[in-house]
């Protein structure tokens, strides 16, 4: 009876169908083995439906190493002025005069990094964006799947019965438990850096590099 509706079904974006076809990764798979990418973005609010990114950060860790000479930061156009928050990026309307189109670097996002699993921290914020862009550029949506450090970090204080509030899950108290040096803070590509820091001493205090993308991600699962 419904089957004239599969006629008017908008196909999906050859890019988009490219990186879902790649997204899937055995979940088996040692974190050795892996590739991640650690991604951060500055916005001008926190409604992936009504704000917009300002700016992304994003840095490849392959087999537990941090490859810092494919590192990106991209400057994004935005249709508006980013207002009052400027304060919190530091990045101001004439910063973004000469910035890339949203399409351009999600273009680029998507083909080189398809195999890979995204990592953020706090990554549904990522997450909200990165698909809201998705639809902007191509009318579709992407099987954007993260890892959130955030809630790695929930689990280890957790598991060793420390107080939890969100000033200790924030990114430089995480960071400073770790023992790990504080970048530039609200900077997409210095957040990005920091965060893929925090990974590789979460993955070294949790069985080290035998850890599997599955295990990870039970970690990384969200909690009520």
């Amino acid at each position: 009876m419904w089957d004239w509706l599969k006629l008017y079904k908008k196909p999906i974006h050859g890019l988009v169908q490219t990186f879902n076809q790649h997204a899937t990764i055995p979940p088996q798979t040692p974190a050795s083995q892996l590739k991640f990418l650690v991604i951060d973005i500055e916005t001008t609010g926190f409604d992936a439906k009504k704000d917009h990114i300002v700016s992304i950060g994003w840095v490849p860790v392959i087999q537990l190493e941090i490859q810092l000479a494919r590192a990106e930061h991209c400057l994004i156009q935005c249709p508006i002025s980013v207002g009052q928050s400027a304060v919190f990026h530091g990045l101001h309307d004439r910063d973004l005069r000469e910035a890339r189109e949203l399409a351009s670097v999600m273009t680029e996002l998507l083909e080189k990094y398809s195999s890979y699993v995204f990592v953020a921290h706090h990554s549904e914020i990522e997450q909200k964006f990165l698909q809201m862009a998705c639809k902007k550029c191509f009318d579709s949506t992407a099987q954007l799947k993260f890892l959130d450090t955030m809630l790695i970090e929930w689990q280890r204080l957790h598991f060793r019965q420390l107080p939890i509030n969100h000033k200790t899950l924030q990114l430089s108290a995480c960071l400073n438990r770790h023992a790990l040096p504080s970048g530039q803070q609200h900077n997409a590509l210095a957040d990005a850096y920091s965060c893929s820091l925090l990974l590789l001493s979460q993955i070294k205090q949790s069985c080290d590099q035998f850890i599997t993308l599955d295990q990870l991600q039970k970690l990384s699962a969200k909690r009520l």
